[in-house]
């Protein structure tokens, strides 16, 4: 016979990993008539956006656009120039059909990318950039916490956790006028950006959550076309914004997944007087899981002091998710280099990974544009790698901790001797997350006409038990009760801590 069970109701986080793709990048571009003329290519980097993701069934259909963006010095006056293009791509992915899917990020890495000119104003461009996508779903399951039957016995143990409340992903649009001021040089053209997401946090209040942060906004923009003066501007843009938080509490603890879609400049014409005003647009994709706390009883061994039974067991993987941790680190470092000038610094990738050594082994690759000796605009680059401490790595090191970095600032210098001084200011992101594997009942059976054989002319029972041994085993074995045990020999542990006889009283 099976035994009726109670069910203790779980919803977990579930997820899994897509196989990565590569998608190619090859174009065949000629410059518009408003660009000079190439004389040297100085960087050619690309950043993706994925504009749509769609899951239908097992199913994930991704639209995007590789952004190519050139840097050059022109034939004609040796100045900094800057080309965009835009170059479309779709992916379509398979997901597993046993996962309740319903929201996606993306593992994006830039493999390679090469240009060439093939002459002053055409370019060739190959290249190719991995993606992978995180699905991210609801498991809803349900656990044995007691079986029905007075015969039955069972021993539990307390387990905590997380319920999850939510998933909810939304996009967040900004649309901001920045005024470079009165004392800057009106831009003539833009050069390049670099925006980095900082201090994203959640917090609830009702049926809301409030998304907050910051985004930092560097602009490089040409001040003077005759002569190619460029200039250089900053700003914080605040990040505030509020959404329906239905089944989400005040007291929730929240994983934050932050995904900066695109960001684009653009100069407000005014066709009476140069204009001082840059149109900053930036859509960002957060992705928000909520959990509570919990807890319950669970069944980890049963028997039946009448009947021979059977159990069906599972291990089962409790999570507990804590608050997300946000650290700042700093790392300075001097590279050699033969520059009079520098005209920008920035990365174009960062990664965060646990080392052999149970530290973050975090790599920024350092993009520099700068004037050489002969003040002739070149470019290198240089990967930088370093390591950060974490309290309680082991704790957070599995697949649910989520490490994330965001380059903040890079600050540099150049010294007297031409080597440059740099200071990468940054903030690492990640969740406090728990995971116990416990071994669990889940289904009991018995042989109801099979009865356990007991000697009814036999009351007590002399057992000689070593030091260590469990009265839960030791009843188990002879079909009575850890209750019973205990009155008969006046003990209240658990695991004895000696050598003796006991006495078992059947039942």
């Amino acid at each position: 016979m099976s035994y009726d069970l109670n069910k203790y109701s779980i919803s977990k986080l579930s997820f899994t990993n897509s196989s990565v793709q590569e998608v190619p990048i090859d174009a065949d571009i000629t410059l518009p008539d408003y660009c000079p003329d190439i004389g040297k290519i100085l960087k050619c980097q690309v950043s993706i956006s994925v504009l749509s993701r769609n899951i239908a069934g097992d199913r994930l259909s991704v639209e995007g656009i590789s952004l190519v963006e050139l840097f050059y010095s022109d034939i004609e006056k040796n100045s900094v120039r800057c080309f965009k293009s835009e170059i479309p791509f779709s992916q379509n992915f398979n997901i597993s059909s046993s996962l309740n899917a319903e929201v996606v990020t993306f593992d994006i890495k830039r493999e390679y990318i090469n240009c060439r000119a093939v002459s002053p104003r055409r370019l060739d461009i190959h290249g190719a950039f991995s993606l992978k996508a995180l699905i991210f779903g609801r498991k809803n399951v349900e656990l044995t916490n007691d079986i029905i039957g007075d015969d039955i016995k069972q021993q539990k143990c307390d387990v905590s956790f997380s319920q999850l409340n939510s998933i909810i992903q939304h996009q967040i649009n900004v649309n901001e006028t920045l005024d470079l001021g009165s004392d800057k040089t009106a831009p003539e053209f833009l050069l390049k950006s670099n925006l980095n997401i900082n201090d994203i946090d959640c917090s609830c209040n009702g049926e809301q959550i409030t998304i907050s942060g910051n985004a930092n906004i560097k602009i490089l923009y040409v001040s003077d076309i005759e002569t190619g003066k460029i200039d250089s501007i900053e700003y914080e843009i605040p990040i505030n914004e509020s959404i329906d938080s239905q089944g989400v509490m005040d007291d929730n603890n929240f994983l934050v997944i932050p995904e900066l879609i695109s960001h684009d400049e653009k100069i407000v014409s005014d066709s009476e007087s140069p204009s001082n005003l840059i149109n900053e647009e930036m859509k960002l994709m957060v992705t928000i899981f909520s959990f509570h706390d919990d807890e319950t009883k669970i069944i980890i061994d049963a028997y039946s002091t009448d009947y021979n039974v059977e159990l069906s067991n599972e291990i089962f993987e409790f999570d507990k998710f804590d608050h997300m941790v946000c650290e700042n680190v700093s790392h300075k470092e001097n590279i050699e280099s033969s520059v009079s000038q520098i005209i920008d610094v920035w990365s174009d990738y960062s990664s965060i990974n646990i080392s052999e050594k149970d530290n973050l082994k975090i790599k920024i690759n350092v993009c520099i544009l700068a004037l050489d000796l002969d003040f002739v605009p070149f470019y290198f680059e240089r990967e930088i790698q370093f390591y950060k401490k974490i309290d309680n790595l082991e704790v957070n090191n599995s697949s649910k901790s989520n490490f994330s970095i965001s380059l903040q600032k890079i600050d540099y210098k150049l010294l007297n001797n031409n080597s440059i001084s740099l200071k990468l200011n940054a903030q690492i992101f990640y969740n406090i997350c728990t995971t116990e594997n416990i071994k669990i009942v889940s289904e009991v059976f018995s042989d109801n006409s099979q009865k356990k054989e007991k000697d009814l002319n036999t009351s007590l029972i002399i057992y000689y038990a070593d030091a260590g041994e469990n009265l839960w085993n030791i009843a188990k074995s002879y079909g009575t009760t850890v209750e019973k045990i205990r009155s008969e020999n006046e003990i209240d542990i658990d695991v004895l801590d000696s050598d003796r006889a006991i006495l078992i009283p059947t039942v």
